[in-house]
């Protein structure tokens, strides 16, 4: 079965990006991973911390720190795709956002990364550098980045 991964976090963007990821995945017969990326300084588990779909995200409150915003974002994307009725797993990982994703993709031998844009002003762009050219430029399969705006 194919695998599409797809990177979440928690904006408004991060529905659309699942929107987007749910036709794909109908389209293409697949499965979803979603994965949100944390700061390794914030990070509580040594490794990725796995997630299954059917848990209700209004069970774990609202979110104190980036580990527990994570999660819920994972959560909620997970919900979104379970009522859609595609079989879809989550994971929290630690690290560098833009590597992590490309080494997520690299580790389930992803058939598609998914992910949205934030749609930086050139300013901030340079300043912090965007996450989904940099995915573009590593990533070993192909890339699809929603564009739409907020």
């Amino acid at each position: 079965m194919k695998t599409l991964l797809v990177a979440v976090d928690n904006s408004d963007l991060a529905r659309k990006v699942v929107s987007l990821a749910t036709e794909q995945a109908l389209a293409m017969q697949a499965e979803v991973v979603v994965i949100c990326c944390v700061d390794p300084s914030y990070s509580t588990p040594a490794g990725p911390l796995d997630i299954t779909a059917g848990e209700d995200p209004a069970d774990f409150g609202a979110a104190q720190d980036e580990q527990n915003t994570a999660e819920a974002a994972v959560r909620h994307a997970l919900a979104q795709l379970l009522r859609a009725g595609i079989n879809a797993r989550g994971r929290v990982v630690a690290g560098e956002s833009a590597e992590t994703i490309v080494a997520q993709a690299n580790e389930l031998q992803a058939a598609m990364i998914i992910m949205g844009r934030r749609h930086l002003s050139p300013f901030n762009r340079l300043l912090k550098g965007s996450v989904s050219a940099a995915v573009i430029e590593r990533a070993h399969c192909p890339v699809l980045v929603d564009v739409r705006a907020e």
